[in-house]
Order: structure tokens, then C-alpha cells, then sequence
């Protein structure tokens, strides 16, 4: 993944949503068409280029959200609240107008739906949980030591949102981690506390002894040395749908001149492999989630029942989210993450709900119906 979306970004767009109390940025543009139509949607369009740019450096994204911002700057009229042409010129055939546009940047508006959807992918909230393992498989508690060498190590790799184990802890027991870990409790249990994308949990075993070198004469001596093996087992667990997205396993060893020092380092070195294997993951995930979506304009001015297709969709096994863009005026619009076509995803559909669906139309990435209960 590449490492973009740094402190500076989430700033600014803290920053961004806090500066404009009526939730909209004014920017100045030109724009250039065959009309004065055409010439406003390229302004509309330079307007949102020019929002977006203060807050996301393009050059950083992971290929497929780049493809993802391209979709946003074609919908760009889409999230202006207001154009007003300060001048317009026509030559050769061509209209310029110099415009004052609005763009729109209320924490729900569409245009900051896309941009966190695309924060997510490339830079998920991540929450970091290393349990400590008795010889009898007991769990001990947290390996504060462990959970802080992940942290860091994510941080290092370009991810600056990781949880503090700290608060973790404090929002959370042991023994429920180790439930989730198991899964007999869902992660949503602390997942809205820790405000976090995917829970990372791992349990982690060791075990150590006194290094022993022959002594010259058939026996062994004891040295002032200890070395310990420490193999850390991870799942990787989406809060939103609770799913486990990614398992895998790491191992060290190390030395140090106490068994408790060894096992700690063992431990240390096991958990930034295993950061390095979680980047490979969250890259994965970024490029799957991105690759793959159907945009369903839903029309119905029944709110329960665009409620209860959120909730039928999500019942399919192919589709990975939903998210609930626009919704007024008669009118909602989902993105759905899944593996098929909007044709197969509406076939699926009609298997899968009780409510009335009547498609009204249907391209290659978005499906256009009506629903009723």
C-alpha cells in the first residue's frame, strides 16, 4: 500500500468540516464547453477537483481508489449546492463562464461519503490486541510489550490509525477479547467504543530456558543467557459485519538474560512480522473493495423499506457492504461491495427479500428499481 493519507490529511479534513459552518466551501473556477451548460458542469467539476485536492493527495492512493476518486470527479455536479457565473465569454465557437460554486461538504453529503469511504480503504482505523497464553492455554491478559511493537509498526508502514492498546484495554477486559478471539461474542461489542474499522487479535504462546553450552567434559553448563520461542496466531475481523477477513501465524525467538526478557523480545519480533503480513492484507482489502461495486438508485419514498433493502442485501453472501449514500426526495442511493453484476446481484435479490422490486433499468455497474413493502 502505498503511504499516503498522513496526520496532515485527517487534519485537514477535520479541518475542512469544521471551517465551513454552512457546510459548504466556496471556490472560484473557470470552466469551458460547447455551451453554457456544458461549460458550468466543467466548472463544477474544477470546483470539486479543487475541494478534493486540499484534502487528498492522489498521487498516494492504492491504484483502485484512484479509479474511485476518478468516479467521484464524473458525479461532480452532483455535489454542488450552488453555481453563480460571474462572467462568460464566448470564442470560437467555445463558452467560458468564471464562476462562484459551492461545493458541497456537510459530514453526510455524498462528496464526504466517497472521501471517507476512500480514507478507509487506503488508511483503515485499526484496533491492535495481543493476549498473553499460559503453558495450559489460559489466557494471562494483554502483552502490552507485543500490542505497542505491532502499533508501531503499522504506524511506521504508513497506517496513523491505530488504537492506543492503551484505550483498548481500558474499553475492554481480557477475557471478552479472548471471546471475540474465539468467536463467542461479536467484535461490535467494543467496536463502536473504539470507533475502528478491524479489529486485529492475536494470542500469543512462548516459553524459555537457560542456554546451555558443553563444558568440556561430556556435560552441559548453564550460561548467564535465556532464549525463548514465541509463535503469535492473528485474526484480522471487520467491526461493521464481524467477519474474519485473514488469519495467519508468526514466529521468533530471542535472547536476553532473564526468561521474562526473552519471551518479551520473542514476542516484540513475532508481532512486527506480523504487521508487516497485516500491510500485504489491508492492501488486499483496499484493491477487492474498490474493484468491485453495483450502485443501485432505489425509488421510494418509503424509508423502512430502503432500511429493510440495506439489511436484505447485506443477507446475500456475495456482497461484502453496503453503504447508504443519498436518501430524500423519493430517492436513495446505495453502493453495495460485492463480487457480482448488477444483474446478478438484482437476481439474487429478488431470491433474497419480501419486498416488491421492479427494475426499472440496469448498465454495467449500477441498476436503477423501485421497492415497496
Amino acid at each position: 500500500m502505498k503511504k499516503g493519507f498522513g496526520r496532515s490529511l485527517v487534519a485537514a479534513f477535520a479541518l475542512l468540516l469544521a471551517a465551513h459552518t454552512g457546510f459548504a466551501q466556496a471556490v472560484v473556477v473557470d470552466g469551458t464547453g460547447s455551451d453554457r451548460q456544458s461549460a458550468i458542469k466543467d466548472a463544477s467539476r474544477n470546483a470539486v477537483e479543487q475541494v478534493v485536492g486540499a484534502l487528498v493527495d492522489s498521487k498516494t492512493l492504492v491504484e483502485n481508489a484512484q479509479v474511485q476518486l476518478d468516479e467521484i470527479y464524473t458525479k461532480s455536479q452532483g455535489f454542488v449546492k450552488d453555481v453563480q457565473v460571474l462572467s462568460e465569454t464566448s470564442q470560437g465557437g467555445l463558452v467560458q463562464v468564471h464562476a462562484r460554486i459551492d461545493v458541497d461538504t456537510s459530514p453526510n453529503a455524498g462528496l464526504m461519503s466517497n472521501l471517507q469511504m476512500i480514507m478507509a480503504l487506503n488508511d483503515p482505523r485499526i484496533a491492535v490486541v495481543i493476549l498473553d497464553m499460559n503453558r495450559n492455554g489460559a489466557i494471562e491478559g494483554h502483552n502490552f510489550t507485543a500490542e505497542s511493537a505491532l502499533g508501531d509498526k503499522l504506524l511506521s508502514l504508513g497506517f496513523h490509525h491505530v488504537v492506543d492498546p492503551q484505550v483498548v484495554a481500558s474499553r475492554s477486559d481480557a477475557q471478552l477479547l479472548a471471546n471475540i478471539y474465539n468467536g463467542s461474542t461479536q467484535p461490535s461489542a467494543i467496536g463502536s467504543s473504539l470507533g475502528a474499522d478491524y479489529l486485529v487479535v492475536g494470542r500469543v504462546q512462548k516459553n524459555a530456558q537457560t542456554i546451555q553450552l558443553p563444558d568440556g567434559h561430556g556435560g552441559y553448563e548453564s550460561t548467564l543467557l535465556h532464549s525463548a520461542n514465541a509463535i503469535l496466531s492473528v485474526k484480522v475481523i471487520r467491526f461493521d459485519t464481524g467477519d474474519i477477513v485473514g488469519t495467519f501465524q508468526t514466529s521468533a525467538k530471542g535472547v536476553e538474560n532473564s526468561d521474562d526478557m526473552a519471551e518479551q523480545k520473542a514476542a516484540e519480533t513475532a508481532a512486527a512480522q506480523a504487521a508487516t503480513k497485516l500491510e500485504e492484507k489491508f492492501r488486499h482489502f483496499s484493491s477487492e473493495a474498490t474493484g468491485n461495486s453495483v450502485e443501485l438508485d432505489v425509488f421510494t419514498s418509503d424509508a423502512a423499506a430502503v432500511q429493510q433493502l440495506v439489511t436484505d442485501l447485506r443477507g446475500i453472501s456475495s456482497v461484502r457492504n453496503v453503504y447508504l449514500r443519498e436518501q430524500g426526495s423519493g430517492k436513495a442511493v446505495l453502493s453495495v461491495e460485492t463480487s457480482e453484476s448488477p444483474s446478478g446481484l438484482i437476481a439474487r435479490l429478488q431470491n433474497q427479500t419480501k419486498l416488491g422490486l421492479f427494475v426499472a433499468g440496469m448498465t454495467g455497474t449500477t441498476a436503477k428499481i423501485s421497492v415497496s413493502r
